[in-house]
């Protein structure tokens, strides 16, 4: 089998789990061989860091996911300890450290306060990285067509470290139109009851989006370059929305007129 990523032929003991278990997913997988076992292990180095240190850990504790091992998530985001509860109950998520600057009071009589937490800490390439192999993934295992249509050399570039440009990104509430299920039927059915959507959208020929949805957190990429035409044509920056990582924000020009320049 040939790997999708080194493109190297292997023979690989593991299975790869399109979206992380971490994530609640048990089923939604690639047979043997698709990734290989030095790709797979080189992947967790990201793949923890995304899903411990970004706005991931938050809701992996609202949802009570057990982890790997199966203890309660625990993660940082800054200074913040985020833990979820202990017998694994939703809604309950402990916070230690936390700044009092970050804090509002919204409800004086019941003295219940607002807490802002940072989307990343550090980890935008590893939330990129993890978004681009889910991506990739996804559409090798239920849209071959796409697969097979598109050009993914300078997404296996950045996966494989072989270009290390960060890739842009963006997490958003920003409703875009047109985009579709990677997954289909039951695979489709068992991530939405672990709160997970993959959808693609065919911008233009040069843009083939993805995007993900864990619970409250939506972000969306690129799958086939770094160009920035479609964040700076969709006015991100006026909605609830965020280009990751931040540097990349000072190349988007005039959002009105669509003037950006590429990295």
């Amino acid at each position: 089998m040939k790997c999708i990523f080194c493109e190297n032929i292997n023979r690989a003991k593991s299975i790869e789990h399109i979206v992380p278990e971490s994530f609640g997913n048990k089923n939604y997988t690639l047979e043997k061989g698709v990734v290989c076992d030095k790709c797979n292990n080189s992947f967790s180095n990201f793949e923890g860091k995304a899903l411990t240190n970004s706005v991931f850990v938050m809701e992996r504790c609202r949802f009570g996911i057990a982890t790997k091992k199966g203890k309660p998530v625990k993660g940082k985001v800054n200074d913040l300890v985020v833990q979820a509860d202990s017998d694994f109950k939703k809604n309950l998520i402990t916070f230690k450290s936390v700044d009092p600057k970050n804090l509002k009071l919204i409800d004086p009589k019941t003295g219940a306060m607002a807490l802002t937490v940072e989307t990343f800490d550090k980890s935008e390439s590893a939330v990129s990285k993890l978004l681009l192999t889910m991506g990739l993934e996804s559409l090798y295992k239920s849209q071959k067509g796409l697969y097979n249509k598109y050009d993914f050399s300078e997404l296996r570039d950045y996966i494989m470290n072989r270009n290390g440009i960060d890739w842009p990104f963006v997490d958003s509430q920003f409703t875009m139109p047109s985009f579709k299920s990677i997954p289909t039927f039951y695979d489709k059915h068992l991530l939405n009851k672990a709160h997970c959507k993959l959808q693609f959208r065919e911008y233009n020929t040069n843009t083939l989006l993805f995007k993900f949805v864990y619970g409250g957190v939506e972000m969306m990429t690129n799958l086939l370059n770094r160009d920035l035409e479609w964040i700076a044509e969709q006015n991100f920056t006026k909605s609830n929305s965020a280009l990751h990582p931040e540097h990349y924000r000072k190349k988007i020009k005039t959002v009105g007129n669509a003037s950006y320049e590429n990295p």
